[in-house]
């Protein structure tokens, strides 16, 4: 588990603030972004006013209302599509800063950043066909059904995924024809800002159509949740603040767009391929540490094979390498803060009272670990139904492990909690998986695989784990409203 020696390439922060990145409307002190490996300063950022916030909406209400942007599906998929292009020319470096300040390994980072460059080359496309319909309603009337953009929108998004995340809301909120002004989670501010404002320059992007605003949520982002030049929210992180959120918007009826929390079911029965099964079940459980809303946090295994399943699931677990995300053999980096790391240590504790610990459990905080956030990847069993490590959402490598007898039994264990995100199923019978696969609560069912997203599909959730969807064609849809106009040729009303 424990990593060799790795030797770290040089690294200067980047002082970011409206002169280095013109994206960013922020005018108070800098804060700064920190390593959750090693501690070492990552960037320097400015922070964002009240004033800043507001400047940052009335410029994008300004260029919807003097610019073609809103009507223009071709002008905005030139903008996007060249987004794409210069994102892919930079993937080394965002990988390195995603790394550096989010944590996660160096191979994880480039396959967020691969699957956003496709997330805005797709949403470029639907720019261009955004269609409506026409209605024959009588004789001499007809109706035309179009989709507009709703207008300012409010992207507030997560550290776990922070370049994904913001993408996946910015590239189909602007695609639809509407400004965005985005507030990256604190923790992780310069990756996103660096991204943004390399679509900011593109020159073809009206001025004040995008902004970033940075500072804490229970300031800056309560600004936007709150500001009436704000017509929509979409929103990225737990339930709780999620469903603080839409209280807030339902004040002033604003739309909502909101993915939650999870605490996805990770189902293998008895004649799954139990090879790709367990290594389905280690990326589930461990990608990113545990720091993703759709991990397969609950495996729920057959009994017939589970004794078998674990003894070989723990070997791989106790196997794997802990280290920096920087280090190409690293398989699992550290939790992004101090504090996150203590929320999780806190429910090991829990699961220690409530279960039994498998594999590891252990703070890691020798060296080389001295520095860092570290968390040996834990299995926990024995857990009784009502257990927190079986009901809340963790946030990091914890997998709880419970066990069925039949379908309904697996079925039933696995809706039994209040989110209904995302799903594993593992199984080589067709009938089985379609069965199961409807009678699960949770808007992503993955049949045989796991964490595999694509923006030709939606995601969102059930239940707790969010209002509305993701991706492809009902995520353009989210950003936009829908406008009946009605054509009356006759020569009277009635």
């Amino acid at each position: 588990m424990t990593p060799d020696a790795y030797v770290r390439s040089a690294w200067t922060p980047p002082h970011i603030d409206s002169t280095t990145a013109p994206v960013l409307i922020a005018s108070a002190a800098p804060m700064e972004s920190f390593d959750p490996a090693t501690g070492e300063l990552v960037a320097t950022i400015a922070v964002s006013t009240i004033a800043d916030v507001d400047r940052a909406v009335d410029s994008a209400h300004e260029a919807l209302r003097t610019t073609s942007w809103r009507n223009n599906g071709a002008l905005r998929a030139r903008v996007l599509n060249r987004w794409a292009v210069r994102l892919r020319e930079n993937i080394d470096y965002f990988a390195e800063l995603i790394t550096r300040e989010q944590g996660k390994t160096v191979g994880e980072a480039r396959g967020e950043i691969l699957g956003s460059i496709g997330q805005v080359e797709y949403n470029a496309g639907l720019a261009r066909a955004l269609y409506g319909r026409a209605i024959a309603l009588n004789e001499g009337v007809h109706g035309v059904v179009l989709r507009e953009p709703v207008g300012v929108v409010a992207a507030i998004t997560p550290w776990n995924y922070p370049f994904n995340l913001t993408i996946r809301a910015v590239a189909p909120a602007l695609a639809a024809g509407n400004a965005v002004v985005v507030k990256p989670a604190s923790l992780t501010p310069a990756i996103v800002t660096k991204a943004l404002d390399l679509l900011h320059e593109d020159p073809d992007l009206p001025q004040g159509i995008l902004s970033v605003v940075v500072g804490p949520g229970g300031t800056v982002g309560d600004r936007l949740v709150r500001s009436d030049g704000i017509d929509m929210i979409a929103f990225t992180g737990d339930s709780t603040t999620g469903i603080g959120v839409m209280k807030t918007a339902a004040d002033s009826l604003k739309k909502v767009s909101l993915e939650l929390g999870g605490k996805s079911p990770n189902i293998v029965f008895a004649d799954a391929d139990l090879d790709k099964a367990l290594a389905g079940t280690v990326n589930a459980a461990f990608t990113a540490a545990g720091q993703i809303c759709t991990a397969g946090s609950r495996l729920v295994v057959e009994r017939s094979i589970h004794d078998e399943f674990m003894d070989r699931l723990a070997a791989k677990v106790r196997a794997m390498r802990v280290g920096e995300g920087l280090d190409p053999a690293t398989e699992m980096g550290p939790l992004v803060s101090a504090g996150q790391k203590k929320t999780v240590m806190d429910y090991i504790a829990i699961g220690r009272a409530d279960g039994t610990i498998v594999v590891g459990g252990d703070s890691l905080d020798k060296a080389p670990y001295t520095n860092g956030h570290f968390i040996a990847p834990t299995i926990v069993t024995d857990l009784p139904d009502t257990s927190r490590v079986i009901t809340e959402e963790i946030f990091g490598p914890v997998l709880a492990v419970q066990t069925f007898g039949d379908e309904d039994e697996a079925v039933a264990i696995a809706n039994g909690t209040q989110f209904g995100l995302a799903c594993g199923l593992w199984t080589t019978n067709l009938n089985r998986a379609w069965r199961v696969g409807r009678a699960v609560e949770s808007g992503t069912i993955w049949i045989n695989t796991y964490h595999h997203f694509y923006g030709e599909a939606e995601v969102g959730g059930f239940k707790r784990s969010g209002v509305g969807r993701q991706q492809a064609g009902e995520g353009i849809l989210e950003f936009t409203e829908t406008k009946h106009l009605n054509f009356d040729s006759n020569p009277n009303l009635w």
